[in-house]
């Protein structure tokens, strides 16, 4: 096989596009392929070499030693494999095996009666090319015509991706009925991870077929047989990555297989989405296919999340800091009504520096007290953060905990041990107007002063001339 062969097989589809003669089913579209494909035979006969090309048609008519002048044994357990596949992977496969094996030299009795080496030769890199153009071309629109992996040129080089239809929305979406899978990833009705464009499947860098491997209901499967502590230590880890207790009826140790939105559930997303993540990218290793245990499988996926989680959650926190003390600047009059009060009532009368000067002050102080709202808002411990921080009796916890039942049980930590362990202290509120009251009593301790000396002189004054009326009255 070389790229002759290549070049003649894109030349055939090219013929096809042109006169729209589309074979009608997968088999004739393979047996006029087969047609084209040649299959370079060497023979060695006591050291005598030579070579000959067939085409891989004529291979599967089995031609007898009279014929083509030597037994050819090597294509008979893929003839099936070749003339009636059941999609191009299946074909290519064959293809692939068959040649891989043919390559090796054998012999052969010849019609004369002589011991014939013979082996395959030629470039076997030919093989995945042929499948790339096959599966390329099957969905390529033509000037008059689109095509789709729905509606191909021709159908059963693919197996067509399993759709279902939500019954909310009414949306169709990818599933499959016996694996995890998510409602976007296209997969096929033989559980194979494939392109929605072209209809080829998915690959690993090895040429294996990606696959899900998480079956509908190994979810549940994760947590039997297991202890209390373990099942508590899985809970912990759960919340850790995402699981909300607060949600639905948590139990520490103790799983409630007919409850939604808990634990089973949760763990059924994160097969899903390892095994889509596993199938977008394959070189991660995103399940351990060699683990013993549910847990053990999908451990990597895990480590992964976390590592995703923390980088995500660091950068929408930044953004939170950094937009935290965005307000909406305080108006002329709020700040007039503000300051007019404040300078009231320290005997103040305020002018138009006043209010300028303490517009920018009263518009920071805002900013100040959004910002610590916010930090007071994440520093508020979780119900998540207090089963994170719980021990078990068996890790050194002691009795009387929340949760107590025979042989097992938990403590939890106080709130003030909540806060210190997940450094996040108990802030006191800022209020803006008493601050500013605070500021202008430091600022203008001066004024204030002053005024509340003329005022005290006015009051001695006043009491002089009050004395001194009662004094005439009596004289």
């Amino acid at each position: 096989m070389d790229d002759k062969t290549l070049r003649q097989i894109e030349g055939y589809l090219e013929e096809l596009d042109e006169s729209k003669g589309y074979p009608a089913d997968f088999n004739a579209f393979i047996s006029e392929i087969n047609k084209l494909i040649n299959i370079p035979i060497r023979t060695n006969i006591d050291g005598k070499i030579s070579a000959e090309a067939y085409t891989l048609s004529y291979l599967l008519s089995r031609p007898g030693r009279n014929e083509l002048g030597y037994d050819f044994e090597s294509i008979d357990p893929y003839v099936d494999g070749l003339t009636q596949p059941e999609n191009l992977e299946t074909y290519i496969n064959s293809l692939t095996q068959f040649i891989e094996d043919a390559s090796i030299e054998t012999e052969s009795t010849a019609s004369t009666g002589d011991t014939y080496k013979v082996q395959v030769i030629g470039n076997f890199d030919t093989v995945s090319s042929i499948q790339n153009s096959i599966t390329e071309w099957n969905t390529k629109a033509t000037e008059e015509q689109s095509f789709t992996v729905d509606s191909p040129k021709v159908t059963g080089i693919y197996t067509p991706p399993t759709r279902t239809t939500d019954p909310e929305t009414g949306q169709t979406r990818f599933s499959s009925y016996e694996y995890y899978s998510g409602p976007n990833m296209a997969i096929n009705e033989s559980n194979q991870y494939i392109d929605p464009e072209t209809g080829g499947l998915k690959k690993d860098s090895e040429g294996n077929v990606l696959r899900p491997v998480f079956r509908a209901g190994a979810a549940s499967s994760l947590f039997e047989g297991l202890s209390q502590e373990a099942i508590f230590e899985i809970q912990k880890e759960l919340i850790d990555l995402g699981l909300d207790p607060s949600q639905y009826a948590f139990n520490p140790g103790v799983i409630d297989f007919s409850a939604t939105n808990g634990e089973i559930d949760f763990v059924a997303r994160l097969m899903t989405q390892a095994n889509d993540a596993n199938a977008m990218f394959p070189t991660l290793n995103l399940i351990d296919k060699d683990s013993d245990n549910l847990m053990g499988m999908l451990r990597p996926f895990l480590d992964y999340k976390k590592t995703t989680d923390i980088n995500t959650n660091a950068f929408i926190e930044s953004l939170s800091d950094e937009f935290a003390g965005e307000i909406v600047p305080p108006t002329e009059a709020e700040i007039k009504s503000i300051v007019d009060k404040k300078f009231a009532s320290r005997g103040l009368y305020a002018t138009a520096n006043d209010y300028g000067k303490y517009a920018t002050i009263f518009s920071n102080l805002k900013k100040d007290a959004a910002t610590r709202q916010a930090e007071i808002e994440k520093n508020k411990p979780s119900l998540g953060d207090v089963i994170g921080l719980s021990k078990t009796f068996s890790q050194g916890a002691t009795a009387g905990g929340m949760y107590t039942y025979p042989g097992f049980g938990i403590t939890t930590p106080t709130a003030e041990e909540t806060r210190k362990q997940l450094g996040k202290p108990l802030l006191q509120p800022i209020d803006p107007v008493f601050e500013l009251g605070k500021i202008i009593d430091n600022i203008e301790a001066g004024r204030i002063d002053a005024s509340q000396e003329i005022v005290g002189r006015q009051a001695a004054a006043a009491e002089f001339k009050r004395n001194f009326m009662v004094f005439e009255e009596n004289f």
